[in-house]
């Protein structure tokens, strides 16, 4: 059974131009209930998390973090269930439901309402995460680790790279290649630990003016600019890098995580002792 929508009433608030349901027919709440019931276990396993999950719960229906989350369910929902809602199996095999007053929708239009599903979903998501990052319950959450495994933690990422369709779908195979670029830009450059810094801060600057007017705030920003630049199929910027390490290194105590890694000593070249008994000795 699904928490986030629980009735017929409750769903049809998120679906327009529904018709009501006559005496005798299956209410559309129980017909779609397959669907918002995997729909929330994935909203709830990939974005909410299980331990935030009853914060969310007790919040009002009208939240906003609630309803957000609801709409996603629903999106995500509706959007699996389109291709067989007009379907009935009969003995003879599938039909398509239609009557003397009420035509099928063409395969053009249930492509566009599919598709406008998928853009309403995404963009509900991405609303999604920016209130979950404002929750110090959810900060608790295991779920939170996987966003900030990465300077991108939201879906915006999508966007820089020029996508404005199937914004989820793309972030999610950019993502991947993120974690790589990052994991050598931390390695050859920042350092493991720094980045790690970072990832965490990243979450906060949208709304935390300590972090966002910050020397860190402007080497994030660099960082992501950098790394958009080479997932569209262009070299790492390593001038860039190197100038970047080179600020942190003349703003070290800004940096502590870097000063005190090993890959802060790559940058920090052995100081040359002159002695006799050296072949290398000079006078």
């Amino acid at each position: 059974m699904t928490r986030l929508i629980t009735s017929d009433g409750q769903l049809r608030r998120f679906i327009p131009n529904m018709f009501a349901t006559a005496r005798g027919e299956t209410p559309f709440f129980d017909r779609l209930l397959p669907w918002l019931e995997t729909a929330e276990r994935w909203v709830v396993g990939q974005f909410v998390g299980d331990d935030f999950l009853p914060t969310l719960l007790a919040l009002d229906e009208d939240e906003p973090p609630r309803i957000t989350a609801t709409l996603v369910v629903v999106n995500e929902a509706f959007m699996r269930a389109v291709p067989s809602l007009d379907l009935v199996l009969t003995p003879n095999g599938f039909g398509i439901v239609s009557n003397q007053n009420v035509a099928p929708a063409s395969r053009d239009r249930v492509a566009r309402l599919m598709a406008s599903l998928e853009t309403s979903r995404d963009d509900t998501i991405e609303q999604l995460i920016g209130y979950l990052f404002r929750s110090e319950e959810w900060w608790q959450t295991t779920t939170r680790q996987w966003f900030t495994a990465t300077l991108f933690p939201n879906i915006d990422l999508a966007n820089l790279c020029g996508f404005t369709d199937h914004r989820w779908a793309n972030y999610l195979g950019l993502r991947s290649k993120v974690i790589d670029l990052e994991q050598r830009i931390a390695e050859e450059f920042i350092s493991p630990e720094q980045l790690a810094v970072f990832r965490e801060e990243v979450l906060s600057m949208a709304w935390d003016f300590s972090i966002s007017a910050s020397c860190h705030s402007q080497i994030i920003e660099r960082l992501r600019s950098i790394i958009v630049i080479a997932l569209q199929d262009k070299p790492l910027n390593i001038q860039s890098l190197r100038d970047i390490v080179d600020f942190m290194r003349k703003h070290d105590a800004q940096f502590p995580e870097f000063r005190r890694s090993a890959t802060y000593k790559l940058f920090e070249p052995p100081i040359f002792e002159n002695k006799k008994k050296a072949s290398g000795y000079f006078f």
